[in-house]
C-alpha cells in the first residue's frame, strides 16, 4: 500500500508573529521515530515565556536563509513544541539532526507559528478508507493527539475531491468555483473530472485542519 501524503493546516495562523531566536542542538533530545521519513515530526523545547511571545501551541516552524554551491536556499523545518523553563529566553533546542539541517550546533533562525506541514502516513496503519470531507479523524504525532477535520484531497492523477459528489468514484460534472475549476470571468462554468468526497485507495493526498 501506498502512503497517504496528509497537509495538515492551522487555522488561527494567519497573523503569525515572527521572532530571531537561537536554535542549539541538545544531545539530550532524541530524534522521534519516522522523523527522517517525513512521518513524524521533530521535537523542539523552549520555555513558557517564549512560547507565548510566538504565539505557538503545538508548532512551531524555524527558516534559515544557506548558502549551498552556488544557490541561495531557505531551509525550513517543524517542530513540535514541548514546554522546559530550563531553556533560556528566546533560545529553542532541537536534536542533532535538526540542527544538522539548520546549518549549525547554534545558529540564529527566524521562528513562527507553523502555518501548516506535510506528513506521509503509512496506510495499513492507520486506515482511512471511507473517511468523508469535513469528517473528524483523531492522529497522534510525537505523542500528542490532535483531532482534525478532513477538508479535501486529490487522487494518484491529480484530480481534487469535491464536498458535493458523493462518493469515492471520479465524475465529470458542470463546475463554477474551485476545486477542480478557477473560473477566468464571472459566471464562467466548464466540465471537468473531480474526485467524491470519500477517500478511497486511489486517493494519495489529504488536507486537513486542526480542531480546537
Amino acid at each position: 500500500m501506498a502512503d497517504f501524503k496528509i497537509v495538515i493546516s492551522d487555522p488561527d495562523s494567519k497573523k503569525v508573529k515572527q521572532m530571531k531566536i537561537k536554535a542549539k542542538a541538545d544531545e539530550s533530545i532524541q530524534s522521534v521515530e519516522g522523523e527522517k521519513e517525513g512521518k513524524n515530526v521533530p521535537l523542539g523545547k523552549i520555555n513558557s515565556k517564549t512560547k507565548q511571545a510566538l504565539g505557538v501551541e503545538n508548532f512551531v516552524s524555524l527558516s534559515v536563509i544557506r548558502k549551498e554551491g552556488d544557490k541561495i536556499v531557505n531551509v525550513k523545518v517543524h517542530l513540535l513544541v514541548q514546554v522546559d523553563e530550563n531553556i533560556p529566553d528566546n533560545e529553542i533546542h532541537v536534536n542533532k539532526t535538526v540542527a544538522e539541517k539548520l546549518g549549525g550546533d547554534e545558529l540564529v533562525v527566524t521562528a513562527y507559528r507553523t502555518k501548516a506541514f506535510q506528513l506521509s502516513l503509512d496506510q495499513s496503519k492507520l486506515n482511512l478508507f471511507g473517511i468523508k470531507i469535513n469528517d473528524e479523524i483523531t492522529l497522534d504525532i510525537s505523542g500528542t493527539s490532535l483531532k482534525l477535520k478532513v477538508t479535501g484531497g486529490s487522487d494518484n492523477t491529480g484530480f481534487p475531491m469535491r464536498p458535493d459528489v458523493s462518493g469515492p468514484a471520479k465524475r465529470r460534472i458542470l463546475l463554477s468555483d474551485k476545486p477542480g475549476f478557477i473560473p477566468e470571468e464571472d459566471g464562467e462554468r466548464r466540465r471537468k473530472t473531480v474526485r467524491g468526497d470519500t477517500i478511497s485507495n486511489e486517493i494519495v493526498q489529504i488536507n486537513a485542519v486542526i480542531l480546537r
